[in-house]
């Protein structure tokens, strides 16, 4: 084995090493998940031996990793990345820009926004650019605009709730996924933006609440909404992948009536 194979190797196993940490498997959890032996896991983690393809999708299968950190492991172990990356405007991922516009519009009178990996806002309804509008023109950072002091930030009741779970959320993001910087310094912003949120997390225990959500107060009105999120399934493309819609709902007549308010058509 030449040396440039053997660093590319040992990057593989070093890689593998770190996510069965993460996911909390040992190297007989991982061999039995991807169908392997533990001495060839064994193997291909010192870089005895060099995977093919087959192998490493199998083990990142069983390790359950974005298809974005699948390619990297591919790539770590000398091997040419397996799932396209396209631009978001390529003429192949149009029919999937057309079905999340059709529902985010279908989705108006209530707000629905769609988020990449790095919660970047690359598209809103005509209902969520209302709700929470900005100074921005085109992409903007959802972390910065929803969680940095602000007006967007003044309008959510239990910010200090949401803002909690947020930030677990986005520290879970991070923690999934290898080393990004750009998704690292926008977890590191919202960490400086929440550093002094201390939310009782009893709080709502004495609620009817099955969901942790959204309270919007807007002038003299509490409006309570319901959230989730959509994404496509089996995806082979990284950025389809990684794209969501967020999208919140009324969760109950008066909330209902308040977002059938909304100027929408004007």
């Amino acid at each position: 084995m030449n040396r440039i194979a053997a660093e590319k190797t040992s990057a593989f196993g070093q890689q593998i090493k770190q996510w069965r940490r993460r996911r909390g498997v040992s190297q007989l959890d991982l061999a039995t998940l991807a169908g392997l032996s533990q001495r060839y896991v064994s193997f291909i983690e010192t870089g005895r031996s060099r995977p093919g393809e087959d192998v490493v999708l199998r083990v990142a299968e069983a390790l359950e990793l974005p298809i974005r950190e699948r390619n990297g492991l591919l790539i770590a172990a000398g091997l040419p990345p397996k799932f396209p990356e396209l631009p978001i405007n390529h003429t192949n991922l149009a029919p999937f820009r057309a079905a999340i516009s059709r529902m985010i519009e279908n989705h108006d009178p209530f707000p629905a926004y769609v988020v990449n990996r790095w919660w970047d806002v690359v598209d809103a309804n005509r209902a969520g650019s209302l709700l929470f509008p900005t100074d921005s023109v085109g992409t903007f950072n959802a972390v910065d605009v929803f969680f940095a002091p602000g007006p967007a930030r003044d309008m959510v009741e239990n910010f200090d709730e949401i803002a909690y779970r947020f930030l677990q959320r986005l520290r879970q993001e991070v923690s999934n996924c290898t080393p990004d910087e750009r998704l690292q310094a926008v977890l590191e912003r919202a960490e400086n933006y929440l550093k002094d949120i201390k939310p009782d997390l009893h709080s709502d225990n004495d609620t009817n609440d099955l969901v942790l959500c959204p309270r919007l107060r807007i002038g003299d009105q509490v409006i309570r909404t319901l959230s989730m999120v959509a994404r496509f399934g089996d995806t082979r493309e990284v950025n389809l992948d990684e794209l969501r819609v967020e999208l919140l709902f009324p969760a109950d007549e008066q909330a209902e009536a308040f977002f059938k308010t909304l100027p929408i058509h004007e």
